[in-house]
C-alpha cells in the first residue's frame, strides 16, 4: 500500500509539473503563526522553537531537493483578528506555500476560514479543538484532538484510583476548554462516574472560590480542571485553601503544561495533578533523545514542553509532503500529506484519519519534585 501511495503521489506531481503546475523554488517560504507575546506565549514560542530546530537541520542536510527552506514569523498575540491579518500579510505578501499554525484553538478556526478559501495546506501543532479540521481538506494537525484528550483523562481517573465521583471546571467563553469539559463529562458518564459538578467560569476570572467552594461540597474523588496552566495555577492553590479544603485529584489537558513554572508551591502537584501530553521525555527511543539533545544545543535551555516536539513534527510533515509532491502547488502538497503513511516523527509514526488527524499515541504526566514526569502511555 506504501509503495503505491508513493508512486501515485510521483506520478501526479509529474502530470502537474508537465501541465505548468510551480516546481521547487530556490528558497521555498513557508509561514509561521503563533502567539510570541501575551498570554499563551508560552505555547507559541515552544512551536515556534521545535520548527525551527527542524528547518536549521533539513537545510543543514541539504535543504528539500537541493531548496533552502525559509520561515517567516508573525506575532498573533493569541488573538483572533490578529491571526487573520497575519495570515492574510503570509499568504498575499509574503508569497508562503503553506502554513505552520495556528497555535491555540480559537486563533486556528478563525483562521481555517481563509485556508477552505484558498485550499493552502497547514498543520498546527497544538490546536486541539475537533472542529478545527472539519470540512477543511488542506489542514492537518501534529497534536491529539481535544475529544481523546478529555476521554483518556475519564477513563484514567476510572482505573488509576477508582475515581466514582468527578466534577468538572471549565472557561465558558473558550472553544477549547468548553470542548475538554464536554467531552470529559460526556466519557465520566458512559463510565458510569457520577458527575457531581459542573462549573465555569472565564480566563479572565482570578478568584474561583465560589464555583471551588460548591465543588468541594460534593466531595468529588476528582476534578478535571478545562483551563490553560495560568487559570488552573490559581484554581489548584485556591482549592488548597483552608476555607475551601478541596482534597482530590486534579485532571487537566495539554495546556496544562508548564503549570510548575507559574505556581508558587508546586508541591501542590506533587503526584496529585494528572494531564495529558503528546511527548515525554522519558523514553529510551533513540530519535526523542537526538531531539532533546539538539534542542537543548540549540537553545542552551533544558527542553520545555510538547509543543517543541509537535512543531517539529509538523514542520517535518510539511516538507516531507512538498518533497513527495516534487512541487509547491498547494493541491499537490495537500494530497501528498493525506497520502502519509507512518511517516516518523519525533512524537510518534503519522498516518491521518479521514478527518485529518493523525493517529497517534497520548501520555499521561504529572509532576515530581516540581517537574514534569511520565507516568504511563494511552493508545487511542
Amino acid at each position: 500500500m506504501k509503495n503505491k501511495r508513493v508512486f501515485a503521489i510521483a506520478l501526479a506531481a509529474a502530470l502537474m509539473l508537465a501541465a505548468g503546475v510551480p516546481a521547487l523554488a530556490d528558497t521555498i517560504k513557508i509561514g509561521g503563526l503563533a502567539p510570541l507575546t501575551g498570554a499563551v506565549a508560552q505555547y507559541g514560542i515552544a512551536v515556534k522553537n521545535g520548527v525551527d530546530l527542524y528547518v536549521e537541520q533539513l537545510n543543514a542536510a541539504g535543504g528539500i531537493n537541493g531548496d533552502t527552506v525559509e520561515m517567516v514569523w508573525y506575532d498573533e498575540k493569541g488573538d483572533e483578528v490578529e491571526a487573520i491579518n497575519a495570515f492574510n500579510l503570509l499568504v498575499n505578501n509574503d508569497k508562503v506555500v503553506g502554513i505552520i499554525g495556528d497555535v491555540t484553538s480559537r486563533p486556528t478556526l478563525a483562521v481555517a476560514e481563509r485556508v477552505r478559501e484558498i485550499g493552502i495546506p497547514m498543520i498546527t501543532a497544538s490546536a486541539t479543538s475537533y472542529d478545527v479540521t472539519t470540512d477543511n481538506p488542506s489542514i492537518f494537525r501534529s497534536c491529539f484532538l481535544d475529544p481523546f484528550q478529555a476521554s483518556i483523562m475519564a477513563d484514567f481517573a476510572r482505573d488509576a484510583f477508582e475515581a466514582k465521583k468527578v466534577a468538572v471546571i471549565y472557561d465558558i467563553a473558550d472553544d477549547y476548554s468548553l470542548g475538554l469539559a464536554e467531552a470529559f463529562k460526556a466519557q465520566a458518564e458512559k463510565n458510569g462516574q457520577e458527575v457531581v459538578a459542573y462549573e465555569s467560569g472565564t480566563a479572565t476570572d482570578v478568584d474561583f472560590s465560589a464555583q471551588l467552594t460548591s465543588i468541594a461540597a460534593k466531595e468529588p474523588d476528582a476534578l478535571f480542571v478545562a483551563y490553560y496552566y495560568g487559570p488552573a495555577a490559581l484554581i489548584v492553590q485556591q482549592a488548597a485553601k483552608p476555607e475551601i479544603g478541596l482534597d482530590c485529584y486534579f485532571l487537566g489537558a495539554d495546556g496544562i503544561a508548564g503549570i510548575e513554572a507559574t505556581i508558587s508551591d508546586t508541591a501542590l502537584l506533587e503526584n496529585k495533578f494528572f494531564y495529558s501530553d503528546h511527548f515525554a521525555t522519558d523514553s529510551d527511543d533513540p530519535a526523542v533523545k537526538d531531539f532533546i539533545k539538539a534542542y537543548e544545543d540549540k537553545y542552551s535551555e533544558p527542553y520545555k514542553m510538547a509543543f517543541n516536539a509537535t512543531g517539529y513534527d509538523a514542520i517535518l510533515l510539511l516538507c516531507e509532503a512538498i518533497k513527495a509532491a516534487g512541487s509547491t502547488d498547494f493541491a499537490a502538497v495537500t494530497a501528498a500529506l493525506k497520502a502519509s503513511d507512518n511517516v516518523r516523527g519525533v512524537t510518534s509514526a503519522y498516518t491521518f484519519d479521514d478527518h485529518n488527524d493523525p493517529i497517534k499515541s497520548a501520555y499521561i504526566m504529572t509532576f515530581v519534585d516540581g517537574k514534569q514526569s511520565f507516568k504511563q502511555k494511552q493508545d487511542p
